[in-house]
C-alpha cells in the first residue's frame, strides 16, 4: 500500500513539474540564451578593449620615439590617430605630448588649445589639470613677453596650484632673460626661502642667487 501511495506521489510530482515546464519552460530557455549571449559579448568586449591597448600602446610608444628623433610633426600626426587619442588611458597622454611637441616647433598656438582643452576635461586627474594650467600660462607668455600676460602668469603663482612653484621660477627665468635682475633676484629669493618650495627647486634658486650679480 505505500508503495502505491508513493508511485501516485510520483505521478503528481512529475505531472505538475510538466505543467510548470510547458508553461514557463520557454522562459527558462530564453534567460539561458540571454546569459550565454551576455557572456559572450562581454568576452569579446574583453578581448577587443586588451588589443586596441595593445595598438594604442605600440602607438604611443613609436610616437615618443619619433620625437626623441626629432620628427615632432610625425609624432604629432600619430598621436592624433584615434588608435592613440581615443584609447583609455592615453587620451589625455597623447594631449600632453602632442602639446609638448608642438613647443618644439614654435607652434605655441596648437600647444595653448591643447594645454587649455587639458585643462576643462574633468575626466583628467586634479592634478594634470593644474599641470596643463601651468603649462598654458608658460606657453602664453611665450618667446614675446608682454605686461599683459605677466600679470596673468603674476595670478597663477598667487594660487594654491602645486605647480605655483614651477610657475615662480618661469616667470623668474623670464624676468632674467629681459634683463630684469632685480625682479628674477627677488622672485629666486622667494623660493629659496620658502620651506614649502621643493627641495630641488630650492636649491636651484640658491644656485642661480649666487650666480646672479647683485644690483642695488
Amino acid at each position: 500500500m505505500a508503495d502505491l501511495f508513493q508511485e501516485i506521489d510520483d505521478e503528481l510530482r512529475q505531472d505538475k513539474a510538466s505543467k510548470l515546464w510547458r508553461i514557463y519552460g520557454k522562459y527558462v530557455i530564453t534567460a539561458a540564451v540571454i546569459v550565454i549571449v551576455l557572456v559572450a559579448a562581454y568576452r569579446f568586449w574583453e578581448q577587443k578593449e586588451q588589443e586596441d591597448a595593445e595598438k594604442a600602446s605600440n602607438a604611443y610608444e613609436v610616437a615618443l620615439a619619433l620625437g626623441v628623433n626629432g620628427d615632432y610633426a610625425g609624432a604629432i600626426k600619430l598621436l592624433n590617430d584615434p588608435i592613440v587619442s581615443e584609447a583609455h588611458g592615453y587620451a589625455v597622454l597623447s594631449k600632453m605630448q602632442k602639446a609638448n611637441f608642438a613647443i618644439k616647433i614654435k607652434d605655441f598656438e596648437a600647444a595653448s588649445i591643447t594645454f587649455k582643452e587639458i585643462m576643462r576635461d574633468t575626466n583628467s586627474p586634479k592634478f594634470i589639470r593644474h599641470w596643463a594650467e601651468f603649462k598654458y600660462e608658460t606657453v602664453m607668455l611665450g618667446p614675446k613677453t608682454n605686461a599683459l600676460k605677466n600679470e596673468e602668469f603674476g595670478a597663477f603663482i598667487a594660487t594654491d596650484n602645486p605647480w605655483r612653484f614651477l610657475a615662480r621660477e618661469a616667470k623668474a627665468s623670464l624676468e632674467l632673460r629681459d634683463g630684469n635682475i632685480i625682479e628674477a633676484r627677488a622672485l629666486f629669493a622667494g623660493l629659496a626661502d620658502d620651506e614649502n618650495s621643493p627641495d630641488r627647486l630650492r636649491l636651484r634658486a640658491t644656485e642661480m642667487l649666487k650666480a646672479l650679480p647683485k644690483v642695488d
